[in-house]
């Protein structure tokens, strides 16, 4: 297959997806706009009259949400809050943070902290976080001793009470998960007010319900390197976003370049150096929340655990270096 080719990933539901997609006067609604320093993007498949002000007023709702709650950014979120608490102080998380922080760190304790959210310092020194630091070296004195200071299994929650306890200057970084889960949560809403026929996507992160008014699916592409090579040499991976959800980790999409060498956002626990052959790694799943943290996980991983992980657990992923790409047996049955 060559680069002018195009692949398609259909899921196994799609038949059903389909029902009562059809529609004459139905037309593609388009909504836009800028969230977690990214764009947003919903259409929705409806009547000429659709209220699109309630649609884009759930959306926001959603967003600011998350924001609200998750952004390392955000001076009253539950993230600052946790890192400004006391040694065995217990901090009360809204519901939505606790939900994904509760998802984090069961895929945590899943891989074996290869996927971890507690390396909010170390990221931090990296120069990806809120201190706005102009980056340390991945070796640095500094971001291995952040790096050897965390570790999920220090967290401890009182599901009742909705609380963590801060065990002691220690950080929580949601950014591999929260924005699936903002995708979900606008999904949600969207299910919840009557919408059937949709699709959501947040910086590369997307999910899909139903299909477009003439019954065709929703057709979204897996993200790509800048890279022309690449992009050349590869045929594009489309799937058919229809009751599924599609999320693409890899660190050519967030780094900076400190002493000549490129730094990456995405930080393995467990290696000498964040150095990787894989550059991007898609999962698709039922929810984003979910699909986010594999494809982080399994970028970390790379890809000959990161298969087999794959494969033991039935994940539909993507591998993507620069040979080309390598699917998970659970993504093959989906290929065209």
């Amino acid at each position: 297959m060559n680069a002018t080719e195009t692949r398609l990933l259909i899921p196994s539901d799609i038949s059903s997806a389909r029902h009562g997609a059809f529609q004459d006067n139905w037309k593609v609604h388009s909504l836009s706009g800028e969230t977690m320093g990214t764009h947003w993007n919903v259409n929705v498949s409806g009547h000429t009259s659709l209220e699109l002000a309630e649609i884009k007023n759930l959306v926001l709702q959603a967003l600011d949400t998350v924001v609200l709650q998750m952004s390392p950014w955000e001076a009253n979120s539950d993230l600052r809050k946790f890192h400004a608490g006391n040694p065995q102080e217990w901090i009360a998380f809204r519901p939505e943070a606790f939900r994904v922080l509760q998802r984090a760190l069961e895929i945590a304790k899943e891989t074996d902290g290869l996927y971890d959210p507690t390396f909010a310092h170390a990221i931090d020194l990296l120069g990806f976080g809120p201190s706005e630091s102009p980056g340390a070296a991945y070796n640095s004195p500094s971001v291995q001793q952040a790096m050897t200071a965390a570790g999920f299994g220090q967290i401890k929650t009182d599901t009742q009470a909705r609380s963590v306890l801060q065990p002691g200057n220690l950080g929580l970084d949601l950014c591999s998960i929260a924005k699936g889960f903002a995708v979900d949560l606008i999904f949600e809403s969207l299910v919840f007010a009557g919408q059937k026929n949709f699709t959501i996507e947040i910086g590369g992160e997307a999910r899909g319900l139903g299909c477009k008014p003439s019954g065709a699916p929703w057709l979204f592409a897996l993200d790509r390197p800048r890279d022309l090579q690449i992009r050349q040499r590869l045929p594009e991976t489309r799937i058919a976003l229809c009751n599924i959800a599609l999320a693409t980790s890899g660190n050519y999409l967030r780094y900076h370049i400190v002493d000549g060498q490129p730094i990456g956002h995405l930080i393995n626990p467990k290696a000498t150096n964040e150095k990787t052959p894989l550059l991007s790694v898609s999962v698709m799943s039922q929810n984003c929340m979910d699909a986010d943290a594999y494809a982080t996980a399994l970028f970390l991983m790379g890809k000959e655990q990161g298969l087999i992980f794959a494969r033991k657990r039935n994940l539909a992923a993507v591998f993507l270096d620069h040979t080309g790409e390598e699917f998970s047996p659970a993504a093959e049955t989906m290929l065209n």
